[in-house]
């Protein structure tokens, strides 16, 4: 069926809706995840602090999905990439891979019916996309 499940986070916790579904259906079919946290610099030149700060939030969203998938008892890698977020997660997955994703993360009221990020792995994605409702302003 699936070779792996991807999932994007910006460590958001609407973006954390679409980790625990996609953990849930790792745990439930027993193959491996990837936990991905895209940094888009574009062009900027970024100081060393700047830098050091955007990894330590990278990793601070990484984190909570390890702890997540210890809890479920889910083969976990992590991924810290560097660029536009929607090109790097339909550039990594595979056709056989699953990508669960939150309809919204961090600017989740920026484009209420849609996150722009969901939006666009949509339209490019190679491999099947499930899309996890988050509702902006309300998490549980």
């Amino acid at each position: 069926m699936y070779r792996k499940v991807i999932l994007p986070t910006d460590g958001s916790d609407l973006a954390m809706e679409g980790v625990k579904e996609g953990l849930k259906l790792a745990g439930s079919l027993g193959i491996p995840a990837t936990a991905i946290y895209v940094v888009e610099i574009g062009d900027i030149h970024i100081s060393g602090k700047i830098k050091e700060s955007l990894k330590e939030t990278a990793e601070r969203a990484l984190g909570q999905v390890e702890e997540m998938a210890e809890d479920m008892d889910v083969e976990l890698e992590s991924k810290i990439m560097k660029g536009t977020p929607y090109k790097e997660i339909c550039e990594y997955a595979k056709e056989d891979d699953v990508i669960y994703i939150s309809s919204h993360g961090m600017s989740g009221f920026r484009e209420l019916f849609l996150g722009s990020t969901t939006k666009r792995i949509l339209q490019h994605a190679d491999c099947t996309v499930s899309v996890v409702k988050g509702t902006p302003g309300k998490v549980d």
